[in-house]
């Protein structure tokens, strides 16, 4: 499955990484904090998911400004929050016309 994720990169913060990164996944605070240690995706999700990736950005936003060096990775190569963000943007574009075929093909019986 291809993924998206987020790797924190500096030890330095991790109580406050640890408290961020649990606002958006179940993961424990020991396992979170492993993650970190072990320079391991703390979040991850599959490249469809919309509203995992907007947990990964939303995330991401409020890591960096505390000053810590996180990192976003698109099929274990390391991306851009802008990609993410187009990437956000393409699937509300997507959806707005699905739903405007629907309404065409629904509004002609």
């Amino acid at each position: 499955m291809d993924n998206i994720g987020i790797k924190i990169k500096s030890n330095d913060k991790i109580a406050k990484c640890i408290s961020i990164i649990r606002k958006y996944t179940n993961i424990s605070i020991g396992e979170i904090k492993a993650k970190i240690i072990n320079n391991e995706y703390v979040m991850v999700c599959g490249y469809t998911d919309e509203d995992g990736i907007k947990s990964i950005v939303e995330a991401y936003k409020e890591v960096t400004s505390l000053g810590v060096d996180a990192v976003i990775y698109e099929h274990d190569r390391v991306t851009t929050i802008d990609f993410l963000i187009n990437l956000i943007d393409m699937y509300g574009d997507i959806e707005r016309d699905m739903q405007e075929m629907d309404d065409l093909m629904y509004d002609e019986d």
